[in-house]
């Protein structure tokens, strides 16, 4: 399929059934080669990045009508606008030509003139730098609702560095697996494959990839290594696993978070997996296999309903939630949620944390997680279990690394633009009665 083409279908699913574009993944890429597969995620991450800011550049500049026409008019338009201002402008002319033949494609001929007219007067248009990075084009970027709960949780300064730096492109990071090599070490042997990597202040299993294809590597291909955000490691590092610990992942899928915690015991965690969804399964199984780990058991139940005839001394909560702090990684997911989707997650996150403390032993612990920078899914969620259940209290963990994340009530949350890694909020929870 034509890469544009196939382009403006995945963005238009993606707006019109919510969908994420990873999810989509195995059916958009399967066709394609390195190259086009590297170039129709940039195209549809930036689309969702700048689309917005674009499309009130266009209707100011050429035809305020623009907002007015169906959907998929505009969105070929913005499709078109997108990749001219933010990927590639010195093939204008092929840029016009190509999405104006897509129009006939798509519409027959009743929408070409108008948006050959659109696209070729587009062209002439410059976007300057100021344009680009102005307060306009930023408070564009994230739909009105988030733009107003990071001004009202953090104030106008921090929420407009967070929103700065969801508009950057985000570095691969990995993660160095312990059972086969350490962090320096990988770092040489991915260097012997042309990529070249640095190790990440903070975080001592981490690697940042300067350039080259690390996911095609053969250290890829052998498990030495595990596509991880930085700070998603840290609930694994507050659940401070040993051997023979008897632990319970949640929610566990793709099993990041999990597998980390084998590498941390010498893969020696009792580890039972659990997830809602069991199309999921292929992938966990692939993970661990890939990484040379092992886990106990692996069930499919809604966690807030789990069940099981046995406790554990350790759980691990990777709670289901907004994603808010992954808009940089992910920014189609601004644009997919909605402020009226958080209480129902608040809901089941605290079903989920109440449901697991039925399952851990005294003296154990809960470790509380999310990738949302929302304090209703993470501090106010922990509060309304605490006042629920007097029998945990929160404990922090003794380690120098994690002290930036460190809140003053025991927490530990990481903030995109203040930071400077994706967000994360998590907290350890002790069953002291």
């Amino acid at each position: 399929m034509n890469l544009r083409k196939l382009y403006f279908n995945t963005v238009m699913r993606i707006y019109n059934d919510r969908l994420s574009l990873e999810s989509l993944y195995p059916e958009i890429l399967k066709d394609l080669d390195d190259r086009d597969k590297r170039r129709l995620i940039n195209l549809v991450n930036q689309f969702f990045r700048h689309f917005s800011f674009v499309e009130k550049f266009l209707c100011e500049k050429i035809d305020k009508n623009i907002e007015d026409q169906d959907i998929k008019t505009e969105m070929l338009i913005l499709c078109a606008g997108v990749e001219f201002f933010f990927l590639d402008s010195s093939t204008d002319y092929s840029i016009v030509n190509e999405y104006v033949e897509l129009s006939k494609d798509i519409f027959g001929r009743g929408k070409f003139k108008y948006i050959n007219a659109i696209l070729r007067r587009m062209t002439e248009l410059e976007m300057t730098e100021e344009d680009s990075s102005s307060k306009r084009a930023l408070y564009s970027s994230h739909p009105d609702w988030i733009t107003a709960k990071l001004t009202g949780q953090y104030g106008k300064e921090t929420a407009e560095k967070i929103m700065r730096f969801n508009q950057t492109i985000p570095p691969v990071y990995v993660r160095s697996n312990r059972m086969k090599n350490g962090r320096d070490g990988l770092a040489l042997i991915l260097a012997g494959e042309d990529v070249l990597a640095a190790g990440v202040e903070g975080f001592a299993d981490f690697l940042r990839i300067e350039s080259g294809n690390a996911v095609g590597s053969k250290a890829f291909e052998e498990g030495r290594f595990y596509i991880q955000d930085p700070p998603h490691s840290i609930p694994a590092l507050l659940l401070q696993p040993v051997r023979n610990d008897k632990i319970l992942d949640l929610c566990c899928a793709p099993g990041g978070k999990s597998s980390f915690i084998q590498e941390i015991t010498g893969n020696k965690a009792k580890l039972w997996l659990n997830d809602i969804s069991q199309k999921k399964r292929v992938v966990i199984k692939l993970n661990f296999k890939r990484l040379g780990l092992k886990f106990d058991k692996l069930t499919f139940q809604e966690a807030q309903k789990f069940q099981a005839f046995e406790d554990f001394d350790k759980i691990l909560i990777d709670a289901p939630c907004t994603g808010s702090g992954n808009f940089r990684r992910h920014p189609e997911s601004r644009w997919n949620k909605t402020e009226e989707m958080i209480a129902e997650l608040t809901k089941l996150q605290l079903a989920i944390l109440k449901r697991s403390a039925a399952y851990v032993r005294k003296g154990g612990y809960i470790v509380y997680s999310t990738c949302s920078i929302f304090k209703e899914e993470n501090i106010d969620i922990v509060n309304a279990f605490l006042e629920f259940d007097p029998d945990f209290v929160i404990d922090p963990v003794n380690d120098p690394n994690l002290e930036p994340f460190r809140n003053p009530d025991g927490s530990y949350f990481v903030i995109p633009g203040v930071h400077g890694h994706e967000g994360a909020f998590a907290v350890r929870l002790k069953r002291v009665r």
